[in-house]
């Protein structure tokens, strides 16, 4: 079982640098881990700031990066477990693809299906595990803070040049771009805001792994204003629930084992609300943006259920799940209302879709890879065993799929980084943890 370094002691500067292992005795020799490193934080870059903009160059720089993981490839008992339930799901999608053809589904989306449910996550977890090889957990979430900064950056360019030259302007980062500011509220479409809903879970749970206080501040208010203009519910939520989380799991930690959770309030929460406070004076300075107006809309849209769009989308799945009996209806089959018409088959509410196509077994086995890792991180918790690391990654993982009932962000071959890295991380790091205490 691996551990990783204490971050507290890794400079900034290092977090970017290869691993002690790629460096040879006083020598630097261009290898196979350097060329997979630069290749996987291109595609980190790609996937995480601007996602879905370069899909094409994204696909190929994942290809190459696959390729270059697979030296070395270790597939050690909790690796191999997470194969073989991936291998469960590859059955499940088979089986359902089988079932789809049979009602119909185009070879379109069946292509599609083929590509995101068997194809992207085998690729993302061999990189996952080559990551973690080359780099551990730390310096990965090192990479993470200057991701994150990145997007904080493209969210601000993209403001300035909509207001500046218009939705021509910001087509890159998203085909038919829009801001609505409209009565203290801010708005706008980019694909980032999904990868800033895992960021912003896992870096305001884990403020302590940004070890730099004055960067940890900029950060967290650069966040926290992403959030708060973007006008996604996902987004927004992600970050006091990220909060919460931290809370509530910083005195579970190996670092403070014995600390109680008044006294992560006091080391943790303190940083949170100075960011907060930042950005709201921010926000207050230079915009027309109201925090009671942002929160006013995100109430009401909870309590509406998503909004029209997705209450018809959950009752027109929820008819076809009574008329499958549970079964499902295959991959590549929609229901009766269209929330895409390009892509008929695809629906935003990814539980209530998933349960309507693959039936309630098959949604079980999707679903098993996360529950188990839900459970491993809860046992490490209850044990005061859980490292800041996977606090991080739980409680991004936590946020994201949260959000997958509201965006498909899992159907997106560019936002699986987030789904499949903690799983990866825990199951490789703790490969009996669901057996006995880890040691």
């Amino acid at each position: 079982m691996t551990h990783g370094h204490d971050p507290s002691s890794t400079a900034p500067a290092d977090l970017l640098l290869p691993s002690p292992a790629l460096l040879g005795a006083g020598k630097y020799r261009i290898t196979v881990g350097h060329m997979f490193l630069g290749t996987a934080f291109l595609l980190l870059f790609l996937s995480v700031v601007i996602p879905n903009s370069l899909q094409v160059p994204t696909a190929a720089v994942m290809g190459l990066a696959f390729l270059l993981a697979l030296p070395g490839l270790r597939i050690g008992a909790g690796f191999r477990n997470l194969l073989g339930m991936y291998v469960c799901t590859v059955i499940v999608t088979t089986t359902y693809m089988i079932v789809g053809g049979m009602h119909d589904a185009s070879l379109v989306a069946l292509a599609q299906v083929l590509a995101i449910y068997i194809v992207s996550p085998l690729l993302w977890t061999i990189i996952a595990e080559a990551l973690l090889r080359w780099l551990g957990t730390e310096r990965l979430i090192g990479w993470f803070v200057l991701l994150s900064l990145l997007c904080a950056v493209s969210v601000a360019l993209f403001f300035y040049l909509y207001f500046r030259h218009g939705a021509a302007a910001v087509a890159f980062f998203f085909q038919g771009a829009n801001i609505n500011q409209n009565q203290g509220f801010s708005g706008a479409t980019m694909h980032v805001y999904g990868s800033l809903i895992f960021l912003c879970g896992g870096f305001f749970s884990s403020p302590e792994l940004i070890r730099s206080r004055l960067l940890r501040l900029v950060l967290l208010a650069a966040l926290l204003v992403c959030a708060l203009t973007s006008g996604r519910s996902a987004l927004i939520l992600a970050v006091p629930m990220g909060w919460m989380l931290g809370l509530m799991l910083t005195s579970r930690t190996t670092e403070h084992p014995h600390g109680s959770m008044f006294t992560g309030v006091i080391r943790y929460g303190l940083p949170v609300l100075v960011a907060t406070a930042a950005a709201l004076f921010l926000l207050q300075a230079y915009t027309q943006i109201s925090l009671g107006a942002v929160l006013d809309v995100v109430t009401n849209k909870l309590a509406s259920g998503g909004g029209e769009a997705r209450v018809q989308m959950g009752h027109s799945l929820l008819a076809g799940i009574l008329d499958n009996g549970g079964l499902g209806s295959g991959h590549g089959v929609g229901v009766k209302y269209v929330s895409d018409p390009i892509h008929p088959w695809r629906y935003e509410l990814v539980w209530l879709a998933t349960l309507y196509r693959v039936g309630i077994l098959g949604t079980l086995i999707y679903a098993l890879p996360f529950l188990l890792y839900i459970f491993a991180v809860l046992r490490l918790a209850y044990r005061r065993r859980l490292p800041s690391r996977h606090k991080f990654l739980f409680s991004g993982l936590v946020c994201a799929l949260l959000a997958t009932n509201t965006n498909p962000y899992i159907e997106a071959f560019a936002f699986q980084w987030m789904y499949v890295i903690p799983l990866v991380a825990m199951f490789i790091e703790y490969p009996d943890c669901l057996r006995k205490a880890p040691g």
